[in-house]
């Protein structure tokens, strides 16, 4: 089996996709920007071969690359990234050499929050009322309609980038400033995100399923620059399983991960938010592995090898991440925290600064088998300065 693996120096941890299907037997090429010379060596040992392009923003050169492995090795029987910004790439790649998944005319449903609400209704679960505004007369309508507060953000995009929160008369006229057709408006609801995750087979069967939740919003934590903790559920409340799972069947997703954001409200209503057919961001992954003592790199390879996993067991763990922003005053120093954190720490390096206007400067990540200690570790850590 060939697979194409497109920028696999990064996120730094996505070379143990092709280290495992490498190691089952597969032929695992990549294609990166990075030159040869500089890509790491442990990524070079989980490759067949890797060719360094330049840039990937190249798509030609991309392409090129992607034929002259084909005549090498075989046609590919599969090509990904397992990154949100590359998805259209993967796709380019899949058409030009006709391989099995998303194609470009495929984008549309995956990366654009318009088109999320109608397989939201497919999967009977009423979205957040919204429609996308061509011009700002349609805001205004919008508002007269809803009322404030509401949010108006791209309709295709990751992230809290230019996302507003519209609460009073003022901030109106603040978005006729920065307004440009295509924003996504949605009535505001307030509630607490979580998340339904997970890896699908072939045949489309849900081989592993996890949940997040968030202690505040990303668009908050980038807006306002503070920190924020979130973890992994032990188990994933029956509401959300069930509507993860019609959302995995209406868009009948096949080899895939999947990373969907709902919104909770304080009366215990779901709504959808946004759907993302890759895994959640780094290092998310190793928190679903620390929280459940799995690999998940591993049984995406032996998924698409064709081998049987057995079910995964409940998660004996809730696993936290915690960030921590260098212009916030804390209360404990890293080393008072690191003593502090101890047998429950399992990784804590500085953040990627690429993400770090959302997961802060610095990162730890703890489990604990007891709800009540996750949380009064992560606020022990966060804990500000008072005069």
């Amino acid at each position: 089996m060939v697979w194409i693996f497109l920028s696999p120096e990064f996120p730094p941890n996505y070379h143990l996709f092709a280290w495992h299907f490498q190691r089952l037997g597969g032929i695992a090429l990549g294609i990166g920007g990075t030159p040869y010379h500089e890509v790491p060596s442990h990524v070079h040992q989980s490759l067949t071969r890797y060719a360094g392009v330049g840039d990937l923003h190249h798509t030609e050169a991309v392409l090129a690359a992607a034929r002259g492995f084909a005549q090498e090795f075989g046609k590919p029987n599969g090509v990904d990234s397992f990154n949100e910004y590359w998805l259209p790439l993967d796709a380019a790649v899949r058409e030009a050499l006709d391989i099995l998944g998303p194609r470009p005319a495929d984008l549309p449903s995956f990366q654009q929050k318009s088109h999320m609400k109608a397989y939201f209704q497919k999967a009977g679960i009423a979205p957040i009322p919204g429609q996308v505004a061509h011009s700002f007369a349609d805001v205004e309508n919008f508002i007269h309609q809803y009322g404030l507060p509401i949010i108006a953000k791209p309709d295709k995009g990751v992230g809290a980038g230019s996302t507003y929160k519209i609460n009073y008369p003022e901030d109106i006229e603040r978005f006729r400033q920065g307004f440009r057709p295509g924003y996504l408006l949605e009535k505001f609801i307030t509630g607490t995100i979580q998340t339904f995750d997970g890896l699908t087979d072939w045949n489309g069967n849900i081989l592993f399923a996890a949940s997040l939740e968030y202690n505040r919003g990303i668009a908050e934590v980038v807006n306002e620059d503070t920190d924020i903790f979130y973890f992994v559920h032990r188990e994933i409340p029956a509401d959300l399983a069930d509507a993860g799972r019609r959302v995995v069947a209406a868009y009948e997703l096949k080899a895939r991960f999947f990373h969907f954001e709902f919104i909770r409200t304080p009366e215990g209503q779901l709504y959808p938010l946004e759907v993302n057919m890759r895994p959640p961001g780094y290092p998310t992954l190793d928190m679903f592995n620390f929280a459940h003592d799995i690999d998940l790199y591993r049984a995406w390879a032996e998924m698409i090898h064709g081998h049987a996993l057995p079910p995964f067991s409940p998660a004996p763990y809730y696993c936290c991440y915690i960030a921590r922003k260098h212009h916030i005053g804390y209360s404990y120093t890293h080393e008072e925290l690191l003593r502090h954190l101890g047998p429950y720490l399992v990784h804590h390096a500085p953040t990627n600064p690429l993400f770090r206007a959302a997961m802060g400067d610095y990162h730890y990540i703890i489990r604990t088998p007891d709800f009540s200690e996750m949380v009064a570790l992560a606020t022990f850590a966060q804990k500000r300065l008072t005069l």
